[in-house]
């Protein structure tokens, strides 16, 4: 193994560790991964719904995409 980069922020890290469990595992197995150690609390369901009703996933790329550039 090479030297360590060393990291100036803890946002830099942050994204950094999140890079590499997302090409290690994948998106969803790193967001898997994550919640083993953060459970969070709430019910995910009546959330979810409230946010982003029955908007489909591409919809809400969409929608993302748009906010993003303006």
């Amino acid at each position: 193994m090479g030297k360590a980069k060393a990291f100036s922020t803890a946002d830099e890290l942050r994204r950094a560790g999140w890079q590499a469990l997302v090409e290690a595992l994948g998106p969803t197995n790193a967001a898997r991964f994550i919640l083993q150690y953060e459970p969070g609390s709430g019910d995910y369901l009546k959330i979810r719904e409230e946010l982003f009703g029955s908007k489909t996933v591409d919809e809400l790329y969409i929608e993302m995409t748009r906010k993003r550039k303006s």
